[in-house]
């Protein structure tokens, strides 16, 4: 290859780096935690919890096991616990055998019903201490003689939690949104699409997750889902987003999509009154408008 068509390769090299680098990144971050360190007071002495999530539930998310240790006042020995978290709060056990928390920590109680179950592990014999702390952070310690009020510093006992944000970058810059904060869920987003203009950026997410934690329960199966478009300034400042919901099972409501000859989305979204309303969904602008059926 002669000079003039390496230096012709090289440039265009130059040009397609170039336009890469301007293209900005634009994804969902999600990922949670499982584990966590809890300060307190047992009566008048200090307390401080490691927990851990261990298994969870057969029938409801937000129920899990937990396994850790706690230090009481000024000792230095962390002493082995087994727990359950669910909607009630916690309970915690130290048995002398390791053997009596299996059954809790695996959910192998073999109940009829799911909610018994949970009465159960709520209720089990043969340990040395109890704690026993609500969805307020308060409760009370046990052992064989004696009891004790609890307090938690951290009233949120999610020892299991989730996060989703909307990570941007390009070669100068790096932010992150919190998902939350546009009602959508901390898990199930994506990036469906965007748009870069000289007034800022527009990036179209979707969300779909389970309508209820108890999958056993009224909607356990079912599912959430819709659109968010949040509009952000060239510096990448938050200006507004919408919602469009599409499908819930807790409203009642459905949707179905259909692809129009312009290449746009036009969406037929039905309420629990069986009412149809109608959406064009812009493919340029990732906006939507309502529209008649037939238009």
């Amino acid at each position: 290859m002669n000079t003039r068509g390496r230096s012709v390769i090289a440039l265009l090299m130059l040009l397609l780096t170039a336009v890469s680098v301007a293209q900005p990144r634009i994804l969902v971050r999600e990922w949670d935690t499982r584990e966590r360190l809890y300060r307190g007071e047992q009566g008048d002495q200090p307390l401080t919890l490691m927990l851990r999530v261990h298994e969870f539930s057969p029938g409801h998310r937000d129920i899990y096991s937990l396994s850790g240790a706690y230090r009481r006042g000024d000792s230095r020995t962390w002493v082995p616990v087994v727990g359950l978290h669910d909607t009630d709060g916690w309970v915690l056990y130290r048995f002398d055998s390791p053997l009596p928390g299996r059954e809790l920590l695996d959910f192998t109680y073999e109940g009829s019903r799911f909610w018994d179950s949970i009465a159960y592990y709520r209720a089990l014999t043969g340990w040395t201490e109890r704690f026993e702390v609500n969805q307020e952070g308060v409760g009370i310690w046990r052992d064989e003689d004696d009891s004790a009020p609890l307090r938690l510093y951290n009233p949120d006992l999610s020892v299991y939690r989730r996060y989703s944000f909307l990570h941007l970058e390009d070669g100068d810059r790096e932010r992150e949104l919190d998902l939350t904060a546009f009602d959508m869920p901390t898990a199930g987003n994506q990036v469906l699409d965007w748009r870069e203009d000289e007034q800022g950026l527009v990036v179209l997410l979707g969300y779909q997750h389970p309508s209820r934690p108890y999958a056993l329960g009224m909607c356990g199966a079912g599912d959430e889902s819709g659109l968010v478009r949040v509009r952000l300034d060239t510096q990448w400042r938050l200006l507004d987003w919408r919602t469009l919901a599409l499908d819930s099972c807790l409203k009642n409501q459905i949707s179905e999509r259909k692809v129009t000859r312009d290449g746009d989305y036009r969406y037929r979204v039905q309420d629990s009154d069986g009412r149809w309303r109608t959406w064009l969904l812009d493919q340029e602008t990732l906006d939507w408008k309502p529209v008649d059926d037939d238009a």
